[in-house]
């Protein structure tokens, strides 16, 4: 199958050709129909018996085409949770039972945005890390015995979330970090103020200082962006020799490079301080590394809560 993108640029409006192979589960069959919506957001295809309704972002993270990663951007609009916090309850439950949300921004997409698709990404939020540092000025003499110190490591490496914590943690990071518009609260909180979130401050009293959300849209093939939040640029991040993989002989380990830099692109990371400078510098003495004028490394101190998205 084959056709054209129109998308819109600052040049102004451009065909952008692509290509799709027929899926294997569609079997081999000749399209008898294709259709195009009028708004241009599907296309209508009869496969034999079959009839399928293709949407673009389907299409577009499917087929090749030399669409740019501005023309497959896609903007957040709102970060929810999907699980039930009094009853089990799924994400579609909610979304069917009724999210006045989601109807508003449906209302108002359809009335000002008529062209443009709305898309639900539903993430697992079910790994997670627990990221250890014991930098810091190690010539100070600790005030904890070696006993107090075995014990309180031993405390990291075996502290414990429910699903409901990981989900609220996850959904805080990222309405923090996107700041998307339908939001309405969380958007101005300071995880390192002195009144937190609840589910901040029991994750501070767990001794956790920071916090990490990843989220990765690279199966779509869109990055995820809000004005308030660019996605990642790779030639911020790399010379235009790594980005080649000029330096690299083996095909096949320059194939996984790329597939590494396609996930890095589409990758979002919410790094959060649960702590003040101040706070941390109770115990990690106020690090700075060699060369530096103000503090880095880990933003959380000592130990932080990292919890990827899959989607």
């Amino acid at each position: 199958m084959c056709g054209d993108f129109i998308v819109r640029r600052s040049s102004g409006i451009v065909n952008v050709p692509f290509e799709m192979a027929i899926l294997p589960e569609w079997g081999a069959l000749a399209a008898d129909s294709v259709e195009l919506a009028p708004h241009g957001t599907h296309i209508d295809l009869v496969l034999g018996q079959m009839q399928l309704q293709m949407l673009v972002h389907f299409i577009v993270a499917n087929a090749r085409s030399a669409l740019n990663h501005v023309d497959t951007d896609l903007e957040v609009l709102y970060v929810g949770q999907g699980i039930g916090r009094f009853h089990k309850r799924s994400a579609l439950d909610r979304l069917l039972l009724g999210h006045t949300t989601l109807q508003r921004i449906l209302a108002e997409m359809s009335t000002f945005h008529p062209h443009s698709e709305i898309l639900l990404l539903l993430y697992r939020f079910e790994h997670r890390k627990t990221l250890i540092s014991t930098g810091g000025d190690l010539t100070a003499d600790p005030l904890a015995t070696e006993k107090e110190e075995r014990a309180h490591l031993n405390r990291m490496r075996t502290v414990s979330l429910t699903r409901h914590e990981e989900v609220a943690l996850a959904e805080a990071a990222l309405i923090r970090h996107f700041q998307p518009f339908f939001n309405m609260q969380i958007k101005q909180n300071d995880f390192s103020g002195r009144r937190k979130l609840q589910i901040l401050d029991r994750l501070l009293k767990k001794d956790m200082t920071g916090l990490i959300v990843e989220i990765c849209s690279a199966k779509h093939k869109s990055r995820l962006r809000t004005a308030d939040c660019c996605p990642i640029e790779l030639r911020d991040l790399f010379a235009p020799e790594v980005l080649n993989g000029s330096n690299i002989e083996s095909d096949e380990i320059k194939l996984a490079w790329q597939r590494e830099l396609h996930m890095i692109a589409h990758t979002h990371y919410a790094t959060f301080p649960l702590t003040t400078p101040e706070e941390r510098d109770t115990f990690m003495h106020g690090v700075r590394w060699h060369g530096a004028d103000q503090r880095s490394g880990f933003p959380g101190g000592a130990s932080g809560h990292s919890s990827p998205g899959s989607g």
